[in-house]
């Protein structure tokens, strides 16, 4: 993707999100749905982030890879996996004062659902709770993240996701519960107190 394809891509994304015209509206939404049709899209995906902007574009974007991951979890070499992962966190982490509200819930969404599908791939996943700590002990922007990724963390381990077993939904839900949700209610209490209070010791 260069700057020129990134333009129509924007383009696309006003007309779909602020457009008046229901007709162009659905081109748009038809075209934009491209993204999500085969892994190949995931550098494209990207290229949006890293260069846009617009919060409707870092939107589709955001969804696209949510779609592609998703769709094609199988596809991905464990390397992969976790390079989006991280992708998206770097991400947030970087905009943390600039993004919408909108385009952080599907960001924290996408980093939980891949960490849920990949639970079991590798140790890593399962270490995303000291990912999240980064960004509560940095700013308030960033700790506010951080309670959402927490919250998000234990939504999408609590929801089915279509297409995957639910015996795998719930042995996933069962190890979460059992390794990790004790220590993200103890570092929220603590986030919590001291987002009210900065001078309140750790």
């Amino acid at each position: 993707m260069d700057q020129s394809q990134l333009a129509e891509v924007e383009r696309l994304c006003q007309a779909l999100y602020t457009g008046n015209n229901s007709a162009l509206r659905a081109e748009a939404q038809q075209q934009l749905l491209t993204l999500q049709s085969s892994i190949d899209f995931i550098p494209q995906c990207q290229f949006i982030l890293d260069n846009s902007q617009l919060p409707y574009a870092q939107l589709v974007a955001t969804s696209s890879l949510e779609a592609l991951v998703t769709q094609f979890w199988n596809s991905f070499s464990p390397e992969q996996k976790l390079d989006v992962r991280n992708y998206v966190l770097r991400y947030l982490g970087n905009n943390a004062a600039v993004l919408q509200e909108f385009v952080v819930g599907h960001m924290t969404k996408l980093s939980c659902r891949i960490t849920k599908l990949g639970w079991f791939d590798s140790p890593e996943h399962r270490e995303i709770v000291d990912e999240i700590r980064k960004f509560l002990e940095a700013s308030v922007d960033h700790s506010l993240i951080g309670l959402k990724l927490l919250n998000a963390l234990v939504d999408e381990m609590n929801t089915p996701t279509t297409g995957r077993s639910l015996t795998v939904h719930r042995k996933t839900a069962v190890s979460f519960r059992d390794q990790t949700l004790l220590q993200i209610f103890e570092i929220t209490v603590i986030t919590l107190r001291n987002l009210q209070n900065p001078n309140r010791e750790k």
